[in-house]
Formats: C-alpha cells, sequence, structure tokens
C-alpha cells in the first residue's frame, strides 16, 4: 500500500485536531454543568422573618444575602411566630400576588407570598400571612425549595397558656411551651407548635426537676412553675427569637 499523499495527510490531521478539540470542549462544559450544579446544590438558604420590624432576611450559606419589607399580620389575625419550613411553592395570582410559599405551621394555613395590594407592604396589614412585593417575591422564590428554613421571630401573639396542653396538641401557645422548655434547657427541639414525643418528654424531665407528678402532659400547674423557673412572668411578652430565648 502506498503513501498517503501530503495534502490527504494534512487534511486527516486537521479533521482530527478538531475533533480532539470538540471532544476537549465537551468535556470542559460536561464538568462546569456538574461543577455549578454542586455549587447550588451546596447553598443552605434559610429565612428569618421579625415581625416587630416587619422585615424579611434572607441568608445563603449563613451570610446576610437580601432584606426584605414585608407586611404581617393584624392583632386580630397574627402572624405565627415559631421554627417552620417550606413545604409548598406555587405561582398563583390575584390577591397572593405572583408567588406563594406555604411555611409548615400546624394549626393553619399561612405562607409568603405577593401581593396586589403594594401599599400594605411594611404595614400591620394581612390575616397572618407575609405580603412582598411581587418583584422580591419572585426573586426569593427562585432562590429557595421545599424544605428551607423558615424562622418567625418577635412577640408571641399568645404569651399566656391558658389551658393545659398535653402530647397531640397543636397551636401558638404549644410554640410558647417549646420556648419556655427551651429557656429550662429541658428542651433542644424545634419551635414547631406540635406536642411532640420530643415536648412530651421535656415536660416530664422538667417536671421532676420541680417536684410535679411526672405525666408528660403540661397542666397551668406546670406552667406556672415554667414561667416561675425561667423568670418569665404572665404578662411579660415572650419574646421568641432564632435562639429561643
Amino acid at each position: 500500500m502506498g503513501v498517503m499523499g501530503g495534502a490527504p495527510m494534512k487534511r486527516w490531521l486537521i479533521i482530527g485536531v478538531i475533533g480532539l478539540a470538540v471532544v476537549w470542549i465537551a468535556g470542559m462544559s460536561s464538568l462546569g454543568m456538574v461543577a455549578h450544579t454542586a455549587r447550588a446544590q451546596s447553598i443552605h438558604t434559610k429565612i428569618i422573618i421579625n415581625v416587630l420590624k416587619r422585615r424579611l432576611y434572607l441568608y445563603r450559606n449563613n451570610h446576610l444575602f437580601q432584606v426584605y419589607p414585608v407586611a404581617v399580620g393584624k392583632p386580630s389575625t397574627p402572624s405565627p411566630r415559631g421554627e417552620f419550613t417550606i413545604i409548598q411553592k406555587a405561582v398563583w395570582g390575584d390577591g397572593f400576588g405572583t408567588r406563594w410559599m406555604r411555611i409548615s405551621t400546624p394549626w393553619g394555613i399561612y405562607g409568603i407570598h405577593g401581593t396586589d395590594k403594594p401599599w400594605s407592604v411594611g404595614t400591620v396589614a394581612s390575616h397572618g400571612c407575609f405580603r412582598m412585593y411581587n418583584r422580591d417575591v419572585e426573586q426569593v422564590y427562585t432562590l429557595v425549595k421545599v424544605g428551607t428554613s423558615v424562622i418567625v421571630e418577635g412577640i408571641t401573639p399568645y404569651t399566656r397558656i391558658r389551658r393545659p396542653l398535653k402530647p397531640g396538641t397543636i397551636g401558638q401557645d404549644v410554640v410558647e411551651l417549646q420556648r419556655l422548655l427551651r429557656l429550662a434547657k429541658v428542651y433542644r427541639g424545634s419551635l414547631s407548635g406540635v406536642y411532640n414525643s420530643d415536648v412530651e418528654a421535656a415536660v416530664k424531665k422538667f417536671q421532676e426537676m420541680v417536684g410535679v407528678s411526672p405525666t408528660g402532659s403540661a397542666s397551668l400547674e406546670t406552667t406556672k412553675k415554667l414561667l416561675e423557673y425561667t423568670h418569665q412572668t404572665a404578662e411579660k411578652p415572650g419574646y421568641l427569637t432564632r435562639a429561643g430565648s
């Protein structure tokens, strides 16, 4: 077989070089996409809403990313306080604006959403939800996912626990019980508003500490002793912070 001529050889060399370049570029692009995806997945996002300041703070990897004004609940329809997560995302309209993010309050449906009343943002005006300007809620919507932590801090609207609480109870007053148990250093769970087995165990531990029959249910006697132990009073508003103190 004869040796290939100069021109055909050059053409094959050029084709080979181009092919290798295409393969290299494709490989680098794939690596870039993988790296970008890995970075996106590694970003930890958290929302903190301060009801008194009427502000939403968006954190990414524990660094403050952005602050947004929000409308909060009226005294007759207060916004929930506690430690929740986003459990639903949706593109809505009308009174809920352009985006909706439901939070995991067990005693009602509350969420972060846009509004068709932009003048109300930054005021005490809602039925408990957190209203944002549509442009702001659209940005937040793209940066959070289902499961993102949402901490709502401020004075708890029902500071007085007016009823006995027991396992299975849900409500804002359960959040207050959890807050007091955390202050007493017998509870390390979340301020979820759910009287679960962790709360029951914490109540039992506290009852044993103060000489009350360890039933695991928070009677009004137990609640009174808990207030006294944590140097709280039924009249003094309980300020819920991200540390629960």
